[in-house]
């Protein structure tokens, strides 16, 4: 069965390559806009196909609808096809190059005959690229360093992406009778933000004959490990597969071993001789003489230390959080309202919600003016009255730290919010002796109370600019700032790696959503996965206290910025 994630994929591609060809610019339009539709999707657009309801999405004619019919019945369709072969095979891979859209890649190849990533590269290397008129120095640079990031890159996939095709993945698996069950392994069980692979652990009383079952699905070769078998495949386009294939008495200790890093592993493994069969990971804990290790902590971090002294951390969970922080709404670049928002964020069981729409320098993202941000505090004053005491809604705004570290509204108009999220969203060219310095400038605000994906990176797509974390982590514990966890998908900064010493010196972490839709707000369970990893108890956590306590904490902060700001 074709994804909903790879017909929006081939639909999104071949309105980059109508574009490129001179085509249509509507019929491009249509088609990245079909795109956008089917990539939001929660129902599987098979399912649509067959009650025949394809053409009730938005954007979504009876053309589109054949066209989509095509790619589930053969994963491809006439037009791609047709449009690829009019290209020279190389200039999709210039398409993946950041800051490269179909226009410019269009005049790479008519006017310098660059048909390939390598020959951009030899021409942007030998300086010949900036003489092209709209491109120039700076932006040669900057594909230049975009195919180094790239050749970085390439082989891993976001932790959502990546999950989303291993779920296919382990329902196929699960539907084959030769197998009893199956379960996530790897990275993705331990919730990496990247992954390199889909690990799978499939349980059968016959090994062999699974392995031969499962042959069937996916290109496969054989590697014997014991009486299993690890079966080595990849998806359609070419993203690994492993499937560690096991018989019930193996099960815990093949799926702990597919699971930990190799760190964790080998230090495991160094302690105590292990059972090579053991049909659950608490039975092979139980053997290593240490209590049961979560594993989104096993990448030989310290867990295996503090769990020999039964010091391990009982990490937050889903269930703990009670609110959300950090949301948009069609006020700047939302795509619903802030009542949509705030009653879907009621309905999940929050008990309060921050409304963090951006600030006015922000034109791109329809910053909220002074007059606006007045405005919208009115709505929120009236949402309040209707939800009555058992929801909040708090009026906050995501504030642009300007370039040199002051923030985007004077001090009357900040005094006026319950919640000031600080974020840098402009001027990324900086070293890092800049950036920290601004950050901190910031932090130092007395209105800032919480600091915003602090490296504003783009996982896979953008390095985000260069920190002293230790520097602007000691910055926000020095006064009394939260930091966020930003649980986008793309995003998840601050990184997992600096949690436990921002926790360390006693600063709270606030997991958000960034939502700019409804569903957006679901990120929060990604970013829960996230905090985990860096250790993150719902005591340190900002938005799993209960509204009392989060009240509470405003007051605190609102009493220390009389203090700091008469002083």
């Amino acid at each position: 069965m074709t994804t909903n994630k790879e017909i929006a994929r081939l639909l999104k591609e071949t309105a980059a390559l109508i574009e490129l060809t001179g085509g249509n610019p509507f019929r491009a339009r249509a088609f990245a806009s079909a795109s956008r539709a089917i990539g939001r999707l929660e129902q599987q657009v098979a399912t649509l196909a067959a009650n025949g309801s394809l053409e009730e999405l938005p954007g979504i004619g009876s053309g589109l609808a054949a066209q989509i019919g095509e790619i589930l019945e053969s994963g491809t369709f006439e037009l791609y096809e047709e449009l690829l072969g009019n290209i020279p095979p190389g200039l999709p891979g210039i398409l993946r190059i950041k800051g490269l859209g179909a226009k410019k890649v269009r005049r790479l190849w008519q006017e310098l005959g660059i048909t390939s990533v390598e020959e951009l590269e030899q021409v942007a290397a030998s300086g010949r690229l900036a003489d092209l008129s709209g491109f120039g120095p700076k932006m040669q640079e900057a594909i230049l360093e975009n195919i180094r990031l790239l050749r970085q890159y390439e082989g891993r996939r976001r932790y959502d992406e990546a999950l989303a095709e291993a779920m296919y993945c382990l329902e196929a698996i699960q539907g084959i009778d030769e197998v009893l069950e199956a379960h996530l392994a790897g990275e993705l069980r331990r919730s990496l933000d990247t992954v390199e692979s889909i690990v799978i652990v499939a349980v059968a009383a016959v090994p062999e004959e699974a392995c031969r079952a499962l042959a069937g699905w996916w290109t496969t070769s054989e590697e014997g490990v014991g009486k299993g078998r690890i079966l080595l495949a990849a998806l359609p386009d070419g993203f690994p597969l492993h499937i560690h294939v096991t018989a019930p008495e193996q099960y815990g200790a093949t799926l702990w071993k597919a699971t930990g890093s190799p760190a964790h592993v080998a230090a495991v493994q160094a302690r105590s001789d292990l059972p090579g069969e053991a049909s659950s990971e608490h039975a092979l804990f139980e053997a290593a003489g240490i209590p049961f290790i979560a594993p989104a902590i096993r990448e030989n971090t310290g867990e295996i230390e503090a769990a020999a002294r039964n010091g391990l951390p009982d990490l937050i969970e889903y269930e703990d959080i009670r609110g959300t922080l950090h949301n948009h709404s069609t006020w700047s670049d939302g795509m619903h309202t802030l009542q949509q928002m705030t009653d879907a964020a009621h309905a999940r069981g929050y008990s309060y919600y921050g409304v963090c729409d951006h600030s006015r320098s922000l034109v791109i993202a329809n910053g909220l003016s002074i007059e606006q941000v007045y405005e919208q505090q009115q709505e929120i004053r009236e949402l309040n009255k209707a939800y009555g005491n058992d929801f909040r809604v708090f009026s906050g705004t995501e504030c642009d730290i300007l370039a040199d570290g002051s923030l985007d509204y004077p001090d009357d108009v900040l005094a006026t919010f319950d919640l000031v999220v600080a974020a840098i969203h402009t001027r990324f060219e900086m070293s890092e002796k800049e950036a920290t310095e601004r950050l901190i400038r910031a932090i130092e605000n007395p209105y800032t109370m919480i600091l915003a994906h602090p490296t504003g990176r783009l996982l896979l797509r953008r390095k985000g600019y260069p920190i002293d974390h230790e520097k602007v982590i000691d910055a926000c514990a020095a006064n009394g700032v939260a930091l966020e966890l930003n649980a986008n998908p793309f995003r998840l900064d601050l990184d997992w790696r600096w949690v436990r010493y921002a926790t360390d010196r006693g600063i709270s972490i606030s997991i958000n959503p960034d939502a700019h839709a409804i569903d957006q707000l679901d990120y929060m369970k990604l970013g829960v996965l996230i905090a985990r990893k860096g250790w993150l108890t719902s005591e340190q956590c900002l938005n799993a206290k209960s509204l009392e306590e989060f009240l509470s904490w405003l007051d605190r902060k609102r009493s220390r910025r009389s203090y700091e700001t008469t002083m």
